[in-house]
This record gives C-alpha cells, sequence and structure tokens, in this order.
C-alpha cells in the first residue's frame, strides 16, 4: 500500500569449476580423502527479505533479512592447484658462505654469466619436488561461503523548535546483525596431540621430521562460528541564515565482530598460523582484528557569497575510533608445543602464533624462570588493563588495543568569477589538521600485522612453564606501537578548477 513496500527476492549461485588438481596419494593415504576437491559443482540458494515503512511524515522504519554470499575463497582453492606436493617447488636462498657444494655452483653461475641459463643450470639441482612436502585442499564437505544478515532502521525527523534548535533534524537508528552460516577455517592435517601443556593447551608432535621445515596439510573446511552486531546513530542537519548556510552530522557506530580466523592469506599456511591461538587446530571465537569497537563521525560546513555571486566555503570533517585490535603471545622461538617449524614458529613475517599465558602473579604454580625477569614481567602486566584483566588466562586473540586515533581534515574553497558563466575555484585541503597545530596529535599508533606482540620466550620443564626474555633480554616489555608515519602526518594540497 502507499505507507508499506515488501521486497522479495533470490538468488543462486552454481560453480564450474572442472579444472583438475594433481592428485597426491600420499594425501590421501594421510587424510583419507583426495586433495583434489575443488568448488565445481557447489551451489547455494540466497533467499533475501526486505520491508519499507512510512508510518508518518517523519518517522519511517526499513528492514529486512537474507542469507549472502561472498568471499569465496578464490586464493585458498588456487592453493590446491599450486600446493599439491607434486608440481610446486619453493624458491630457495643460497649463498657462498653455505659452503661447497654451493659455493662451486656459485662461482660455476658466475663463471658462465651473462648466459641466461647460467643460474638455473648450476642451482635447478637443489630444487625438487616432494610429494611429503606441504599439501593445501580444501575439505569434501566444505561449502561456498555466506552468513545470514539482519538489519532495523528508524529514519525521523525531529522537530526540536520547542527549545530552540529548529525543525528537520534528521536522525537515523539502525542495527545491522550477520551470523555466519559457513565460515571458513583451517586445520593442518598431520599433527597428533602428544600431550597437555601446563594451562591445558594441546602440545601436538613434530611434523616436519627429517623432511624440512614446513611439512603439513593445510586444509580448508567451514565453520559455523563468527557473529557481528553493528549498531550507528546519525544526525543531520542544515541552517540557512543571514550569516550564511551552515550544515552538521554528528555518527557514532559501536561494533562488536567475532571471528575464528581473520586472515585470509595468499598462503594456506599464513592463513592458519597468522592468527594467534590457544590450538591453532582448534581456534576459539573471539575478537576480529577488523573490529572497531567504537567510531564517531562529525562534519560541519559553512557557505556563503562574501562578494559577487561567488561562494565562499569552509568544511571540517572529524574521524575518531578506537585503535587496532593486537594479541599478545609467547615468542616463537623454539616454542615447545609441536606443529611444524613454518607456521608454529617464529618467521620474518610473524613473531609467533601461541597466545600467551598471563600469570596470576610472582606465585604462579604454573611459571617459573629467572627472578629479575619475572619480577619485570609482573610490572609490564601491572602496568597494562588488558594484560592484568586476564591474569591466571591464556589471553584472548585481539584482546588488547592500541589507543584511540583522532583526525581532523580541512577544506576551503573560494569561488571567483573570471567572466559571465566561467569561474575559477580555489581549493586548499589540510589532511590531519591537528598534527600541522600540534605534532604530538593527529598520530595513528599501530602494531604492525599480524600484530602478534612477543612477551617471553616459553619452555617447559617439570610440568610448569619456564619464561625467558625475547631475544635474550634480561627483562620484559608490553606492546610497543608503531607510529604510522604517512597517515600520522599532516598533508596541505592546493587545487584550482575551471567551471563554466
Amino acid at each position: 500500500n502507499d505507507k508499506l513496500t515488501l521486497n522479495f527476492g533470490m538468488r543462486y549461485d552454481w560453480m564450474n569449476n572442472n579444472d583438475a588438481i594433481p592428485e597426491n596419494p600420499n594425501f590421501i593415504t594421510r587424510n583419507g580423502f583426495t586433495n583434489t576437491n575443488n568448488l565445481d559443482g557447489k551451489s547455494m540458494f540466497l533467499p533475501r527479505f526486505g520491508f519499507n515503512y512510512e508510518a508518518n511524515d517523519r518517522l519511517t522504519v526499513r528492514g529486512g533479512v537474507g542469507l549472502f554470499g561472498g568471499g569465496s575463497p578464490m586464493i585458498m582453492l588456487s592453493n590446491s592447484y599450486a600446493a599439491n606436493g607434486l608440481t610446486r617447488t619453493f624458491a630457495g636462498f643460497y649463498a657462498g658462505f653455505f659452503g661447497d657444494p654451493i659455493l662451486s655452483s656459485l662461482n660455476t653461475a658466475l663463471a658462465n654469466l651473462p648466459a641466461a641459463d647460467a643460474i638455473s643450470n648450476e642451482f635447478q639441482q637443489y630444487l625438487s619436488v616432494n610429494p611429503e612436502a606441504d599439501v593445501d585442499a580444501l575439505h569434501p564437505d566444505f561449502e561456498l561461503l555466506s552468513s545470514w544478515k539482519y538489519n532495523l532502521a528508524f529514519d525521523y525527523v525531529a522537530d526540536l523548535s520547542s527549545i530552540g534548535m529548529g525543525d528537520d533534524w534528521n536522525i537515523t537508528l539502525e542495527a545491522i546483525f550477520t551470523d555466519v552460516k559457513n565460515g571458513y577455517d583451517i586445520y593442518e592435517g598431520r599433527r597428533q596431540k602428544i600431550g597437555t601443556a601446563p594451562d591445558g593447551r594441546p602440545i601436538y608432535d613434530n611434523t616436519d621430521g627429517a623432511f624440512g621445515y614446513n611439512y603439513a596439510d593445510y586444509i580448508v573446511r567451514n565453520t559455523n562460528e563468527g557473529s557481528s552486531k553493528i549498531i550507528s546513530f546519525d544526525v543531520a542537519k542544515n541552517w540557512n541564515t543571514d550569516h550564511g548556510d551552515y550544515s552538521m552530522t554528528l555518527g557514532y557506530t559501536y561494533q562488536d565482530v567475532k571471528d575464528v580466523r581473520s586472515y585470509n592469506r595468499f598462503i594456506n599456511f599464513e592463513s592458519y598460523a597468522f592468527d594467534a591461538q590457544r590450538d591453532l587446530n582448534d581456534p576459539d571465537l573471539s575478537a576480529s582484528k577488523y573490529e572497531i569497537p567504537h567510531r564517531i563521525t562529525a562534519t560541519f560546513g559553512w557557505e556563503k557569497e562574501i562578494f559577487g555571486e561567488n561562494k565562499t566555503s569552509l568544511n571540517f570533517v572529524y574521524t575518531g575510533r578506537s585503535g587496532r585490535n593486537f594479541s599478545y603471545v609467547y615468542s616463537g622461538a623454539g616454542v615447545p608445543f609441536g606443529g611444524n617449524f613454518l607456521a608454529d614458529n617464529a618467521t620474518a613475517d610473524n613473531p609467533g602464533v601461541n597466545l600467551f599465558y598471563v600469570p596470576t602473579g610472582l606465585s604462579d604454580p604454573l611459571v617459573t624462570g629467572n627472578a629479575t625477569f619475572l619480577n619485570s614481567l609482573d610490572s609490564v602486566i601491572a602496568s597494562d588493563d588488558c594484560l592484568n584483566d586476564n591474569r591466571g588466562e591464556i589471553i584472548a586473540r585481539n584482546a588488547c588495543r592500541t589507543g584511540w586515533v583522532s583526525q581532523v581534515n580541512m577544506r576551503f574553497m573560494q569561488e571567483v568569477e573570471v567572466m559571465k558563466g566561467h569561474k575559477v575555484e580555489f581549493i586548499m585541503d589540510i589532511e590531519n589538521l591537528g598534527n600541522l597545530i600540534d605534532s604530538d596529535w593527529g598520530r595513528l599508533d599501530s602494531i604492525f600485522q599480524p600484530s602478534n606482540v612477543p612477551l617471553a620466550n616459553v619452555a617447559i620443564v617439570d610440568g610448569q612453564y619456564v619464561y625467558s626474555g625475547v631475544g635474550g633480554a634480561a627483562t620484559a616489555t608490553g606492546a610497543v606501537p608503531n607510529v604510522a608515519r604517512i597517515p600520522s602526518a599532516y598533508k596541505i594540497q592546493f587545487g584550482i578548477r575551471y567551471k563554466f
């Protein structure tokens, strides 16, 4: 009817993916299914419903519910083709200090340059394919990614004339909820539990054995864990006055986003390992890396024709938000929880993957170590609310957060008529105005991805954790955010636009 509009919809997705993945019989023996699963024949039916109800001239209620696909794991699918253990080899790093036979091959290759095959003739012999190497695969029960989404919103035009603030205040309150139906997860198929750590997490065998440093089966499967709640409030108002036209907006957004894995990297072992966990093979639901719990935005604009029919305008935009989430972990140097070297230990890209157990205090029966180090660690924990609130527990992934970020941008614009129907606009933009005023303002602190901060090295001796300093340090150090230099700096830009 004139007040209520209902919308019904549906979508059907069907995948055609008939290129064959090379089959690795060793993978089948280890896991009981083939590594050749792809997305061929996978499908999903996506129903949707929405409504818009104009309750009166001032209030509109709208909302909807639907199943939405997206985020199809194409990179994970491509990894199944590439990382099959039969046709891919890693690049290698070789240097003279490796000694012979590498040194001899290096000297021969250098002597044969600039021949195009000088390097490959000497070094291809060191690169080989091993069917026992790492394999990336989709589980046979894997389904296309999808989530249920629900939203409800109220749009209201408020009249605040009774308190002297005028009419036509546009106010919107909206809530969006998401519930994962088929999300993605990755597990490693070779590792077997062989023990339990002092805090209850599992200890796995070492799957590398005599083979190398990344002997593992990274298998993509579904999870139905994951959700988000996003609630936003916005208000906007325009004023026309004798001294110019004004506009103002103010918005607030709250987020509560949970997932089991936030990263979707281009290599499966990184998607598996970059999210720090209590147990990499059984990830816990916790805050998403991309969650921003609180965000405030505000704009203010003024415009007036000061001379002739030439507009002068000044606009400001404020953005303030919570900091980024990060995790406290054990240093990945020689961790005692098993697994394989590349995923479970420190690499150049990831300092550690095992979440940190926060001691209750200096007398915690699960933790021992050098007294000087433990005292400094206790001081770090006491000075960090995030750590202090989690004493006696394995701290959750992304439980901690960098500081609040505030920035203000400004634009000044002046029109000048050069002839009838022809105008030139002179524009000055200042990004991060606060940083121009004071170098300590408008700075953006961050923990470099994958945002895992090591607090201690760890070993297990006689049923206790033995903590020691990262990299041999005598004392502990908490998170020290990095200043993101480019986003933290102010920028001034001048522009000219000709209108006719």
